[in-house]
């Protein structure tokens, strides 16, 4: 029995220059969490879920990332169905840089898959958690067609456990199926990825351009 899961990047963000923290946290992973939608993004969240390969879809899963959410709900109201917020599906949790720049972090994890900040996660971490989220989908929507709305980096983690890693020259990750390229180091918002599977067994795995 096939069951078809679409791992979909959430929709474009608003800049961090629209929103003014007034009295929140200082927490940069509670902004992150508390990112939301553009405008565009949400017109092109909209516009994704009316596309014809997402149509007829049986369960929708998010993390619970507001900007996640605000693109599941689309896909929910579509299909009339509901939300499942499943944390598993969060993205990756970076940490504290302390001293280390942004760009050292991404060649150092790039690497290393078991590197991680104090307080953050490693991609393997990473990787474990989406793992146990989608056996649990599996279990439960067999059969089924299934939208499962996420992050980035968590969805690199997950490809990576099906697909070739390689890097390119700026230490950027690179996942390929068979002879296709499935990740070739940049991300877009948002990004569609079709994974079949026959039970628990990986079939196909493809990029879907049609944002």
């Amino acid at each position: 029995m096939e069951t078809v899961v679409y791992l979909v990047r959430h929709s474009e963000c608003a800049a961090k220059s629209n929103v003014n923290k007034i009295k929140v946290s200082d927490s940069e992973q509670y902004f992150n969490e508390k990112a939301i939608l553009s405008v565009s993004g949400e017109k092109r969240a909209e516009e994704l879920s009316k596309n014809k390969e997402l149509q007829n879809i049986d369960a929708v899963y998010s993390s619970n990332y507001v900007r996640a959410l605000e693109t599941a709900k689309y896909f929910a109201l579509e299909n009339n169905t509901i939300i499942n917020i499943d944390e598993r599906l969060n993205e990756r949790r970076i940490g504290n840089f302390g001293t280390l720049k942004g760009k050292d972090f991404h060649c150092l994890q790039a690497r290393d898959f078991d590197f991680k900040l104090s307080g953050g996660e490693s991609i393997n971490q990473t990787k474990k958690r989406m793992s146990d989220a989608i056996k649990n989908i599996l279990m439960f929507e067999a059969g089924n067609r299934v939208i499962v709305v996420s992050h980035s980096t968590a969805i690199m983690s997950i490809l990576s456990a099906w697909c070739t890693i390689g890097h390119n020259y700026e230490d950027d990750v690179i996942l390929s199926y068979g002879d296709e390229t499935i990740i070739d180091g940049h991300f877009t918002a948002p990004m569609v990825f079709k994974v079949v599977f026959d039970g628990m067994n990986v079939l196909s795995v493809s990029y879907l351009d049609i944002v």
